[in-house]
């Protein structure tokens, strides 16, 4: 049987959990456990973790199939590991002009984790390997929870929503930042553009509501003129930005960090990446179904 200690992070969402070592064997209980906070607190922080690249891909294995990256990347050496870093493979400080740094400042946006997918992510687990010092500002990553930010929609704004869809697409990085490489053959083959609706539900939650949309990979609106659905895209960002259910979390080196892309955004805050090493190791835990979306009912279109 599990003994940890919980603590909350925020009074929206969030706990810590400490007093626990991730290298060590689970059974089906404990994991049924941690499932279990998991779903009810969105995000889980494990600190102290001393933990290899295996011994994290094993861990994740508790919780689902992981997710297989096609994307180029010169920060790992693994297709089931991500490295969200300003750092190479070697250890050398990339710049802030190296475009994998470069993607970087692309996931400074809200965004969730392969929302480009046609089965999004279920979860992330990210865990800190080098961190910012802490006299340092930004290299924080940010989230916000999506069900109360559905919840706090004027009626009128959420009709509007309610049969509209969003298109993602990988690309969509390059709009942003024209002088990274494009896409390649590969890319476009395996990631092509996709789209989810913007009010996600949640089956397992009586199907409940979230907001579901993401400022790094579109702008566009399925249904209205890009004009209009880039209009409402900002409007949408700036709830997001300006609601008060987030939770920021300041890295420390052997933090393990688990939240579910299903009903949070998150976006990493900016820093001086010329000056500082930042070495995070992601792996992904696959989606199981495309989005379900609200029943379209014809008298509000």
């Amino acid at each position: 049987m599990l003994d940890f200690k919980i603590s909350k992070l925020s009074d929206c969402f969030g706990i810590e959990i400490s007093d626990i070592d991730l290298t060590n064997e689970f059974n089906n209980e404990d994991i049924n456990i941690l499932k279990r906070l998991f779903f009810d607190n969105h995000v889980i922080v494990f600190r102290d973790q001393k933990i290899s690249e295996q011994q994290q891909l094993a861990f994740t294995k508790h919780f689902g199939e992981l997710e297989v990256y096609p994307e180029a990347d010169k920060t790992r050496d693994s297709q089931k590991t991500y490295h969200v870093a300003n750092v190479n493979l070697d250890g050398k400080h990339l710049t802030d002009k190296d475009e994998q740094v470069i993607f970087q400042k692309v996931n400074q946006n809200w965004h969730t984790d392969s929302s480009y997918r046609f089965i999004p992510s279920y979860a992330s687990l990210l865990y800190a390997i080098e961190v910012l010092p802490d006299d340092a500002g930004g290299g924080e990553t940010e989230f916000v929870n999506m069900f109360e930010v559905y919840d706090s929609l004027d009626n009128e704004l959420k009709i509007k929503l309610e049969p509209l869809h969003m298109v993602h697409y990988y690309e969509f990085g390059r709009r942003m930042f024209p002088n990274l490489p494009p896409v390649s053959d590969f890319e476009k083959e395996n990631i092509p553009p996709v789209s989810h609706p913007l009010i996600r539900l949640h089956p397992d939650r009586h199907n409940s509501r979230s907001l579901f949309f993401t400022a790094n990979a579109g702008n566009e609106i399925g249904g209205m003129s890009q004009e209009k659905g880039s209009i409402l895209h900002k409007k949408l960002v700036a709830i997001v930005s300006n609601s008060n259910f987030k939770y920021k979390h300041r890295w420390k080196k052997g933090d393990l960090l688990m939240w579910d892309n299903r009903c949070l955004l998150h976006r990493a805050v900016s820093y001086d990446m010329n000056k500082y090493r930042r070495v995070l190791r992601r792996t992904t835990l696959a989606g199981t179904s495309a989005i379900k979306g609200p029943f379209l009912d014809p008298s509000i279109i």
